[in-house]
């Protein structure tokens, strides 16, 4: 326990640059701190500091023993943190960025329920289609579509998401459709993220693989409604979560196109840097990912929409599908 003092003393007094400030943090007099820095340095058989009347800077040895000790130091904190939120109830801020088609369709209108079980804690989203850099951006939790290719990131998967072609009945009613290609070329309307010129191109399945094909179309935009809003009015032909079309889909406004074309594979899913959890950020995870389990929009394939819609008097499809 000595030492333990001792090193929560001289990392706090290296982060401070004096005793007096580091005594000021920990709640301990001056005196204190400076005797647990002098018991490590006895200890350790070093000196960690170089001492003056008016400064007080690492040496070499402190500036090594500094890079080793404050990972672990922070890791017994954030212990500390979690053992003490889960004593109590859950409050403060859970800084989110999501993928925006996720958080109209699913997350804000689930919104009303989180509040009702956990009033203390404040949710600020950002919505985004870019990916977004958690630990830089403070963020405390992502939702994101596609592979999870950080390994240092926890990701729980939320359900499959569906891309689907679609377009509005008028369009659709001009004639037979040229090829994909050609239609991409000619009518693809596309999702433009961030400081890019070009639309993300489209992604067909195509046997086992799939094909990409490049957008030429009238129109790029980087907000997935407005590019299905204008769908619907007969621009063009877009690409666009399945949940952004289905409201569309569903009142006739829109009809999808070579819906056994969808790519497969895409996923939504959940991540966070750390797998200690203050409770207030616990809380919201165990909500989102019970909330979305049970949700039958995620869980039926455009091909089976498709049929379901052709066949009125059919029962909705509510297949669930592996995760």
């Amino acid at each position: 326990m000595e030492s333990l003092r001792g090193m929560v003393s001289f990392v706090q007094t290296a982060r401070s640059g004096s005793f007096v400030k580091a005594a000021e943090v920990l709640g301990v007099s001056s005196v204190a701190v400076s005797r647990n820095v002098a018991r490590l340095e006895a200890q350790l058989k070093v000196r960690l500091f170089a001492r003056s009347t008016r400064h007080l800077s690492l040496t070499a040895e402190g500036a090594a023993l500094l890079a080793r000790c404050e990972a672990p130091l922070e890791q017994l904190d954030a212990a500390f943190r979690g053992s003490r939120d889960a004593a109590g109830e859950p409050e403060g801020v859970v800084r989110v960025t999501a993928v925006s088609p996720f958080v109209r369709a699913y997350l804000a209108p689930s919104l009303g329920d989180f509040h009702a079980q956990y009033p203390k804690v404040e949710l600020d989203i950002e919505c985004s289609e870019q990916v977004t850099d958690l630990v830089a951006g403070r963020f405390d939790v992502g939702i994101r579509v596609g592979p999870m290719q950080d390994a240092a990131f926890v990701a729980r998967p939320l359900g499959p998401l569906q891309l689907v072609l679609c377009a509005a009945p008028a369009f659709l009613a001009r004639g037979p459709l040229p090829t994909a290609a050609e239609l991409a070329r000619l009518h693809g309307l596309g999702l433009k993220r961030g400081g890019e010129s070009k639309a993300a191109p489209w992604r067909l399945q195509n046997g086992a693989g799939h094909e990409v094909l490049p957008l030429a179309g009238p129109l790029r935009c980087n907000d997935f409604l407005s590019l299905t809003a204008a769908c619907a009015a007969g621009l063009g032909v877009a690409q666009v979560p399945m949940v952004v079309a289905l409201p569309f889909l569903r009142d006739g406004t829109l009809q999808m196109v070579w819906p056994e074309r969808a790519p497969q594979g895409l996923r939504l899913f959940l991540h966070y840097p750390d797998r200690q959890l203050p409770a207030r950020v616990r809380v919201f995870v165990d909500f989102v990912i019970q909330a979305n389990q049970s949700h039958p929009d995620l869980a039926v394939s455009p091909t089976e929409f498709s049929e379901a819609l052709s066949n009125p008097t059919a029962a909705p499809p509510r297949r669930r599908l592996s995760r």
